[in-house]
């Protein structure tokens, strides 16, 4: 081997060391939901998670005391379909690639995966409800926005019927989706929202993220639920102060 491929290898392995050491810092703390991992002690984990015990506006909160305004109708677009079904240890999320996206304030949100939580993070007036849905986007420059469905039993829902047949009943699983399930099937026909200012609902609870919470929620049947209890944890971070956030309805 010659003098300069040996430098360009040596080179490429240490690049790629590189990389795999930040990525490995930017993970994080290994947390969860129990007692000793869970939100009482996620600021404990990590410096990283510090937000978590001093953000100002974090999420989920209870919609209460809303301002009434002239709030834009959300305009979704795009038909994508997902692509998995992951269980990650969390919860339990379909992915998609960015092809479908959410007009914010004249920007374009790109959604990129939706996960659940059992019971509903957020409450509404003071009610939970027994899942919630929500539906990740990003920006160009990485800014977040959430739109939050509830669900309430009701009965069978046909989008959650897809999903369940191929259920990732193990930590680490990630199912190929056999049925179609588009990007915003799993919303209400009646998409008027609440909206204010939060965070990330786990680690490291960062703050900036656009919330939309759909006042219309959607059904799901107890066998539904039971589904998604057995192979899901409880799942939901306690409420946080609002403190000095306005609600937008």
């Amino acid at each position: 081997m010659s003098l300069k491929n040996t430098i360009i290898s040596i080179f490429i392995v240490f690049v790629v060391a590189l990389m795999l050491s930040g990525t490995s810092e930017e993970k994080g703390a290994h947390w969860d939901y129990t007692e000793d991992l869970g939100p009482k002690e996620w600021a404990n984990l990590d410096e990283k998670y510090s937000m978590c015990e001093n953000g100002l506006n974090q999420s989920p909160i209870n919609i209460t005391n809303v301002i009434p305004a002239k709030l834009n109708p959300l305009e979704f677009e795009g038909s994508a379909k997902a692509t998995t079904f992951e269980n990650n240890g969390h919860s339990l999320q379909v992915n998609f690639t960015s092809a479908n996206s959410l007009a914010i304030d004249n920007e374009k949100y790109y959604l990129k995966q939706i996960h659940f939580h059992t019971p509903s993070e957020n409450q509404i007036n003071g009610t939970s409800y027994p899942m919630e849905a929500h539906l990740v986007h990003a920006n160009s420059a990485g800014n977040l926005a959430v739109v939050a469905v509830m669900f309430e039993i009701i009965e069978d829902n046909l989008v959650l019927n897809k999903l369940l047949r191929n259920l990732p009943e193990n930590k680490g699983d990630k199912n190929r989706l056999k049925s179609e399930v588009l990007g915003y099937d799993i919303l209400p026909s009646n998409k008027d929202y609440y909206r204010f200012n939060g965070s990330l609902t786990t680690p490291p609870c960062s703050e900036g993220v656009k919330w939309f919470v759909l006042k219309t929620p959607v059904g799901i049947s107890k066998s539904q639920l039971a589904d998604f209890d057995a192979v899901m944890p409880t799942n939901n971070r306690p409420l946080q102060k609002i403190n000095a956030r306005t609600i937008l309805d």
